[in-house]
């Protein structure tokens, strides 16, 4: 009789002691449960998101500027390279464009200035220390450190060459996504002059200009 209640006393003990295992593992699930949908877990969960958002915005930004460095770096080539109708692509219709005190009515008037008064001169332009400013998801700002060399075909009525310093301060805006010159304003520090050049037979020329080079 003793060994029989013995027996029934430990098998009850051991019901016991696994029901209590099996709500300890059901507790301790639950817990893991709580703790993934509790309010410490959802805010790391937007943290991680608002970390992937930052990071694709800041990409994004590098992308634009990296766009408007080679923006200007087109400005520059086609005035040098005399592609005038690509130069006033670069812009948007309606641009402000100011160069030493010379305002332009259009990007057109602009670039056809420039191509008459320069005709086939040679020229070298380049920009330095981009300042580029993303102002908004379709604007920006820009200020370029700029050196420009310019001489003309000799001539008794042939405006000096120079070779200039300066400045230009600008706008961009971004239009079907492609960013443009929205506003030019170029300052001058500094113009050396330079020494005219005679083509010889074989170089092209144009008519030699009859008022002072527009600066560009």
């Amino acid at each position: 009789m003793h060994d029989q209640e013995a027996r029934k006393g430990i098998a009850w003990r051991s019901r016991i002691a696994g029901t209590a295992a099996a709500a300890a593992v059901l507790v301790a699930g639950g817990a893991g449960v709580v703790a993934l949908t509790s309010p410490s877990a959802g805010a790391q969960g937007q943290s991680v998101t608002a970390s992937s958002q930052s990071l694709t915005a800041r990409v994004e930004r590098l992308e634009d500027i990296e766009e408007i460095h080679q923006l200007k770096a087109r400005y520059f080539r086609f005035v040098d390279e005399k592609k005038h109708d690509e130069l006033a692509a670069q812009f948007t219709p309606d641009a402000k464009i100011e160069t030493d005190g010379i305002t332009w009515k259009s990007p057109q008037e602009f670039a056809s200035t420039i191509r008459d008064l320069t005709g086939a001169a040679p020229s070298a332009h380049s920009g330095a220390m981009p300042e580029i400013e993303i102002t908004g998801p379709d604007t920006a700002t820009g200020i370029w450190s700029m050196e420009d060399l310019l001489t003309f075909p000799a001539g008794p009525d042939a405006p000096p060459g120079h070779h200039g310093y300066g400045q230009y301060h600008e706008t961009y805006r971004k239009v079907h996504g492609k960013w443009l010159i929205d506003s030019v304003l170029l300052t001058r520090f500094r113009m050396d002059p330079l020494e005219n050049w005679t083509p010889s037979e074989d170089s092209p020329s144009n008519a030699t200009p009859s008022k002072a080079a527009a600066g560009n």
